[in-house]
């Protein structure tokens, strides 16, 4: 007979004594370095500058888009050829309209776009800015200006025309933003108009408001010494990586009814970020903070976005469509057919009279039109009401402007 063989399996394994302080030895290892790992990655995810590096990317992954739902567009949409689409945008200020210029024409149905037309409606009174316009649209052939009057941009819409209504102050939209909303449109023939992503704006406010799509930016408190470049490269940069950290007191926060440090600064990110201390934070965690509707935000908002844009992580911002919100859309840029313009006007009248209220988007019989936004095509705009006290003493405008000169103009600006 053939000798018995030890058992490999565990439960015979386990019938074999061992030492009982080797069970608990090992008990013990295990449950501190569980705990060590806990506290780094805490320590890592919050504030990742106390140590060497940072453990929370081996389980957090900060660059998910917080929707969990990112699309690139809709892909190529060649141009409907039964009607015509034409763009109507709202014209105040040249600074920012010769931005949006360069992204008009590169829509155009001549450099292979979807639109046909792009008519103007002033509202300005403006001699410099009317004069800038006017020249504009001589130089363009399918360019034209409506005359000055009030609500002239919902009477001259006709019935059988598809109409884009692009605020003048828009100042980014990417390549497939209009192709985007027209077939969503074409697809949802019961919504009465298709909402482009208007990046922090109405019903979106709160949710490009969120922590990794929104980052901690801080206003800079005096002029920090820049690398030494020239006057070109300096007036030509867009990129927010070429900015020195932010420096002032630990215990900064920008609070309620914060004032412009200086005409032309910029926003920087701190080396570290501290608890409230940036609009956005000190708006929703404290009640000295600003509104979201405060420049301090958007200053940051759109800090953040060139901070997205330059690191290709927009899809932070996407989503795919967003039908009916209970929230007001943004009327900054939407798609939606001539025959619809009156009770479009109608809404948007009661809107810019109530305010962004959602009791302020009904129709005239009480009841909620079918709206919705599509989250794949992402369009900034700089708020109509700036002035040098607020968003205007950065230096936003410069740096878009720049970022249309570099990758979207045909010619210089």
């Amino acid at each position: 007979m053939g000798r018995l063989q030890p058992a490999h399996d565990v439960e015979s394994n386990d019938d074999q004594e061992r030492p009982a302080w080797r069970d608990w030895a090992a008990v013990f290892t295990w449950s501190l370095v569980g705990y060590l790992c806990i506290i780094l990655t805490v320590i890592g995810y919050f504030n990742p500058s106390l140590l060497p590096f940072n453990p929370s990317v081996l389980m957090f992954n900060k660059d998910i888009s917080p929707f969990f739902a990112y699309s690139h567009g809709s892909g190529y949409f060649p141009k409907p050829t039964d009607f015509k689409i034409v763009a109507v945008v709202p014209f105040r200020y040249h600074e920012r309209t010769e931005i949006l210029d360069c992204y008009l024409k590169k829509n155009l149905v001549d450099n292979r776009g979807l639109l046909d037309q792009v008519v103007f409606v002033p509202e300005t009174h403006d001699s410099i800015s009317l004069d800038w316009l006017q020249s504009l649209v001589l130089r363009t052939p399918e360019y034209a200006m409506a005359p000055p009057g009030k609500d002239v941009d919902w009477k001259i819409l006709r019935d059988n025309v598809m109409y884009i209504r692009i605020d003048g102050d828009t100042v980014f939209l990417e390549d497939h933003t209009i192709p985007t909303i027209v077939k969503t449109k074409l697809d949802h023939p019961d919504t009465l108009m298709v909402s482009a992503n208007v990046a922090n704006e109405a019903a979106l406010a709160s949710l490009h408001s969120h922590p990794g799509v929104a980052l901690p930016y801080l206003p800079e408190l005096h002029h920090v010494k820049q690398a030494s470049r020239s006057k070109s490269q300096l007036s030509e940069d867009w990129r927010t990586s070429s900015l020195p950290a932010w420096e002032g007191p630990e215990n900064f926060k920008v609070q309620k009814g914060f004032e412009a440090p200086f005409e032309g600064h910029r926003w920087l990110l701190p080396a570290g970020a501290g608890e409230d201390r940036d609009p956005i934070a000190a708006s929703v965690y404290t009640d000295t903070g600003p509104t979201l509707n405060d420049w301090t935000v958007a200053a940051q908002q759109h800090y953040s976005f060139l901070h997205n844009l330059e690191w290709k992580r927009l899809n932070r911002y996407k989503f795919p469509i967003w039908e009916d919100p209970t929230e007001p859309i943004s009327f900054n840029f939407g798609c939606f057919w001539g025959r619809d313009a009156q009770i479009l006007r109608d809404i948007f009248v009661r809107q810019s009279t109530h305010g962004d209220s959602s009791e302020s988007w009904v129709q005239a019989d009480g009841t909620r039109p079918h709206v919705s936004i599509d989250g794949k095509g992402l369009v900034s705009h700089y708020p109509a009401k700036s002035g040098l006290a607020g968003l205007d003493s950065t230096d936003l405008l410069s740096r878009y402007r720049a970022y249309a000169q570099e990758k979207v103009c045909r010619d210089k600006l």
